[in-house]
C-alpha cells in the first residue's frame, strides 16, 4: 500500500509545483508594471532642472596612474537655480558629493552623485542651496585630494 501513496503524493507535488508556476508569473507582471511606473516617475524632476539657470561644467579628470583624480575647475561660482553638471573621463569611477561633515551648519545640501564610469557621462545638478560657500569632493579619491568648493552667489 505504501507503494500506492509514493505516486500519489508525487502528482500532487506537481500539481502544487505547476500551479505555483502561474503565481510567480502573476508576480512577475505586478512586479514588471511597478517597475515601469517608477522611471516614468524620475524623468518628471529633470524637466525643471533643464529650463533653470545656466550650465557649468565641471570635469572629473583622472590621474596618470588612475589612483585619484582631480575636477576641472575645482571651484565653482554659479547662482541658485543654475546647474553644475559633473562629466567624467570614464577612466576610473568618480562621484560629486557634499558632505555634511565637511559643510559645518550647512542645511540643504545635495545627495551624493551617482558613481560614473564611462566616457563622457554626466550628472547634473541643480543648485538649491543658499549662498554661500560648499565643499564637495569624490568619495572614492578625497583623501586623495579629490576637493572642490562650489560658491553659491
Amino acid at each position: 500500500m505504501k507503494m500506492n501513496k509514493l505516486p500519489l503524493l508525487g502528482l500532487a507535488a506537481l500539481l502544487a509545483a505547476c500551479g505555483g508556476g502561474d503565481q510567480k508569473a502573476a508576480s512577475t507582471d505586478t512586479d514588471t508594471t511597478t517597475a515601469a511606473a517608477a522611471p516614468a516617475a524620475a524623468p518628471a524632476p529633470a524637466a525643471p532642472a533643464a529650463a533653470q539657470g545656466n550650465v557649468v561644467e565641471v570635469r572629473m579628470v583622472t590621474s596618470a596612474d588612475g589612483a585619484s583624480g582631480h575636477f576641472e575647475p575645482a571651484n565653482v561660482t554659479v547662482k541658485k537655480g543654475d546647474t553644475v553638471r559633473f562629466i567624467t573621463d570614464g577612466k576610473t569611477v568618480h562621484n560629486a558629493s557634499f558632505p555634511p561633515a565637511e559643510n559645518v551648519g550647512k542645511s540643504n545640501l545635495p545627495a551624493p552623485g551617482p558613481y560614473l564610469t564611462t566616457p563622457n557621462q554626466n550628472y547634473d545638478l541643480v543648485v538649491t542651496m543658499d549662498p554661500g560657500t560648499y565643499n564637495y569632493q569624490c568619495d572614492p579619491h578625497a583623501a586623495m585630494g579629490m576637493k572642490g568648493v562650489l560658491t553659491v552667489q
